[in-house]
């Protein structure tokens, strides 16, 4: 079986133990009655059980796995990036930013549900994902409050929103900006998918650094993959690597990244293969 067949293959195991956590999650939701809850609700689901790609989630678990930590342990970590990564795009989709009517192939949040439901979707998302955190980590107090600390530090104002921030205003940006932009705006939920899931594994801080630069540079190799699969549109050029680089350069860009990953993944006593392909696939993939 080719490499890349073996590896997606593999991947669709993780991301049906993140679809059926998330699912489980939401059924068991203890909530206020009412139509408006509900409706709300369904609204969070339309996008948190929506599926993608879930790259996130499945990194913190083959993150874990390299610990020999069960899916179990690291699941509400996990579900708790994607809550976040989800709100994000709910919002990300509203007509004030990007003013996206198709996300995932079905019609965005706010075409469904109405921009106001779609906006309390996403802050109910966003503050959801630090409840599944207390609530799967009840046992181990300190390790809730470093996990949330992580995950806190990663969304908001020094990580996603803040490069959310520097992109609406961008203009002009070298590489170096660029690169800064989409280290805070992707990489950061993406590094912290990895750091998280290092934290409940109990790594050691050598490790915990190496895993932590690893996600670092898979984030922004990630964001510089899309660039290419996105070159072409003329309203992402001006902020691209592609627009900047050209194709070729950015590919060899991305080559570079992913290299340093790789790297980092070396340092790590356990080897992983899957990462190891986890960082391949991510350089050759169509969508």
């Amino acid at each position: 079986m080719d490499l890349m067949i073996q590896f997606e293959e593999e991947l669709k195991q993780r991301i049906a133990l993140v679809d059926n956590y998330i699912q489980e999650y939401f059924s068991s939701l203890d909530l206020p009655l009412g139509s408006a809850i509900t409706e709300l609700k369904e609204s969070m689901y339309y996008s948190a059980g929506s599926g993608g790609k879930r790259f996130r989630p499945v990194l913190s678990l083959l993150v874990a796995e390299l610990f020999s930590v069960p899916a179990s342990r690291v699941l509400p970590f996990a579900a708790a990036v994607e809550f976040i990564h989800t709100y994000s795009l709910i919002h990300d989709d509203l007509p004030c930013m990007d003013n996206d009517d198709y996300r995932r192939g079905k019609p965005t949040n706010h075409k469904v549900y109405g921009e106001t439901t779609a906006l309390l979707a996403g802050d109910a998302l966003l503050t959801e994902a630090f409840l599944a955190i207390t609530k799967g980590y009840k046992d181990n107090g300190f390790l809730a409050s470093q996990l949330c600390d992580l995950l806190s530090r990663a969304a908001g104002v020094r990580g996603m929103v803040g490069g959310q921030a520097i992109d609406l205003k961008a203009k002009n940006l070298t590489v170096e900006e660029l690169t800064h932009l989409h280290n805070l705006k992707t990489g950061r939920m993406i590094q912290v998918a990895a750091e998280g899931a290092a934290v409940v594994a109990g790594a050691s801080p050598a490790e915990m650094d190496s895993l932590a630069k690893f996600g670092e540079y898979l984030g922004l190799a990630f964001q510089v993959a899309d660039d290419i699969l996105d070159h072409g549109e003329k309203d992402q050029e001006a902020r691209s690597f592609t627009g900047l680089l050209g194709v070729d350069g950015t590919k060899k860009y991305l080559k570079e990244i992913s290299d340093k990953a790789l790297k980092e993944l070396h340092k790590i006593p356990t080897r992983s293969v899957i990462l190891e392909h986890m960082i391949e696939f991510n350089q050759q993939r169509n969508k």
